[in-house]
């Protein structure tokens, strides 16, 4: 009984908050004291809650790391003329025509050969936002289709360790795994394009040619500035650690700065603490970034990732448990796992966690592992990114600098769990008849 309250009171909390406008880490706060008064009741000590809170947020300290090193590279890479470089040359060769199915299939190409979605929000991600503002284009659709781009290669890239991940709980084969995602994948990325497309037509684009033309009145522009950029795609690919990876690019960006922009070391640190800033008219496309950037997502995913002890050491799921069991003999596998991967994702902070707890409510209702395997890839691999608090798609939009509307527009990943939704229904309709 205690256990449903505390839930019903948790989501109810929740929605408040989103409801009245409130900041989201106030919601998240008082949760965490909700469940603090939960496990008191269930007599747990004050240091065993304690110990729940730091145990997941040490899970997470190395995002955190990650979180910091983006918000450094956003602003040394202004300053450096990286970004800038790109921006300028972008605006020229991108046809508006097909400007949100471009940046898709871009962050799509990239996310795929890198296997990361903060790994390609933090490079294309950022390359296609700044392009959009430049070109007038709606911040919204620009960021969905980002995003959407971001998760193809989360999902079924083979350098993805999400991918990774399910193969290993489920015990399948990755390639196989692949296949499959691919299968029922098609649809919904033709139907992604469609639709994209469908948004960029009448279109009326009103080019800030001032601000971009400014942008090479502040920077000595060469082909060497993309290099930051490209270390980060070839290390990726070469499976060099993140870390390593996003240092490998701040130093090369800051030797850049130095050698090529003239940038003193005051200017230098100034752009990975507080972010890149200009008073010319390139400055409404170039400004922001560093490493308080990034603070209000430290923030959020520091508060959500303290649930995760509570989630492992109590019952408080319990009655999601039992409730799941029951449902599994009523209705499709696809579309419970949709609903029971995106209840979790609202307690937990990040996408592994989600996928974790999904596959052990779920792995006693399936038998095929290769079907298991394929319901977490369409579901619980993609629906923390509906979660606002959730890291998965909380943190590419905080990279790319779009509204957290976007989640809304980010129309491959609806469509990979809406299509496979409705046809596994169909399937199990069929089958029970």
């Amino acid at each position: 009984m205690l256990e449903n309250i505390t839930l019903i009171l948790f989501i109810s909390i929740l929605l408040i908050n989103v409801f009245i406008g409130a900041p989201i880490y106030i919601a998240l706060i008082i949760n965490l004291i909700l469940l603090c008064l939960y496990a008191r009741r269930k007599n747990y000590t004050k240091k065993e809650i304690l110990d729940m809170i730091i145990v997941g947020i040490k899970d997470i300290k190395m995002i955190l790391i990650v979180f910091t090193l983006i918000g450094m590279i956003t602003g040394i890479w202004r300053l450096s003329g990286t970004l800038s470089y790109i921006i300028y040359y972008g605006v020229s060769f991108i046809k508006k025509e097909f400007f949100y199915v471009g940046i898709f299939l871009f962050n799509t190409a990239v996310s795929f050969l890198t296997g990361t979605s903060f790994g390609t929000a933090s490079t294309a991600g950022i390359i296609s936002m700044s392009i959009a503002k430049a070109m007038g284009f709606n911040p919204i659709i620009s960021g969905g289709a980002i995003v959407s781009g971001c998760f193809f290669g989360d999902r079924s890239s083979p350098l993805s360790t999400s991918a990774l991940l399910v193969a290993t709980l489920t015990k399948t084969d990755l390639i196989e795994n692949l296949k499959n995602m691919f299968k029922t994948a098609l649809v919904p990325f033709i139907l992604t394009i469609i639709t994209y497309q469908l948004f960029n037509l009448n279109v009326d684009i009103n080019i800030n040619t001032d601000s971009i033309n400014s942008i090479a009145e502040i920077y000595n522009f060469t082909w060497i500035l993309l290099l930051p950029t490209i270390m980060i795609i070839v290390f990726s690919i070469m499976k060099i650690p993140l870390i390593i990876t996003l240092i490998s690019s701040i130093a090369m960006s800051i030797i850049l700065a130095v050698t090529v922009q003239g940038s003193g070391a005051g200017e230098i640190i100034n752009s990975l603490i507080f972010g890149f800033k200009t008073n010319s008219l390139a400055g409404e496309l170039l400004n922001g970034g560093g490493l308080l950037s990034m603070i209000k997502l430290h923030i959020i995913v520091g508060i959500s990732s303290g649930y995760f002890g509570f989630f492992k050491e109590t019952a408080i799921l319990d009655p999601i448990r039992l409730y799941v069991n029951k449902l599994f003999q009523k209705f499709s596998p696809m579309l419970i796992m949709v609903l029971l991967s995106t209840v979790i994702s609202t307690f937990s902070s990040n996408q592994t966690l989600s996928v974790m707890l999904t596959y052990e409510m779920a792995r006693k209702n399936i038998e095929d592992e290769y079907e298991l395997a394929l319901y977490l890839e369409n579901s619980a691999i993609l629906t923390p990114a509906y979660i606002p608090w959730n890291i998965a798609g909380r943190t590419p939009i905080e990279m790319i600098g779009a509204p957290i509307a976007s989640l809304a527009a980010c129309f491959y990943l609806h469509y990979v769990i809406l299509v496979n939704t409705i046809t596994n229904s169909i399937k199990y309709r069929k089958n029970k008849a």
